[in-house]
């Protein structure tokens, strides 16, 4: 009994990649069969779109913010400015993220002979925007203390000049 257990599995497990594969490689089935069972995930719409090679694939992904994690149906692929080649056309789910921001996911399609090119755009979480907030403010009143000492240096040696003529009145 275990050992048909055991079969069974093995060979469910060994027949899923090829069943999937073959869903994904049809690109019209692939996109619409996503399309409806995802559609709570919005699509994210290329930047750019080149000609390549028809039976070569290539997807760039940039982010708003260095060095985001980049994961490709939760499988991580590399950090931002990423490029990839070789793809399997259909859609697949992109997550970006970074520690300190809110995480971004979206639907990307890959199309064969076409290099594709998406920008994601991250949000700061609540307590990376009051960070960045606070060091704004210290900028902001940084600036506005060098910019009162230039005028203050500046004053001085119209002070100065005014003392040195009054000087040589005196003489």
């Amino acid at each position: 009994m275990k050992r048909s257990i055991f079969i069974f599995g093995l060979i469910t497990f060994l027949s899923f990649p090829t069943v999937f594969a073959q869903q994904v490689a049809d690109s019209s089935q692939a996109g619409s069969d996503s399309e409806q069972a995802f559609s709570i995930i919005p699509n994210l719409e290329p930047e750019e779109v080149k000609d390549i090679e028809v039976s070569r694939t290539k997807v760039i992904f940039k982010t708003n913010i260095k060095n985001c994690r980049i994961y490709l149906n939760q499988n991580f692929q590399g950090y931002s400015k990423l490029s990839l080649s070789n793809l399997v056309e259909g859609f697949y789910l992109l997550r970006a993220e970074k520690e300190g921001y809110d995480y971004q996911e979206k639907f990307v399609y890959v199309e064969r002979g076409k290099e594709k090119t998406f920008y994601v755009e991250l949000q700061p979480n609540e307590e990376t925007q009051k960070k960045l907030e606070a060091r704004a403010n210290a900028h902001a009143e940084e600036k506005s203390s060098s910019q009162a000492k230039e005028q203050n240096v500046e004053a001085e040696p119209e002070v100065t000049a005014q003392a040195d003529s009054s000087l040589g009145e005196i003489k």
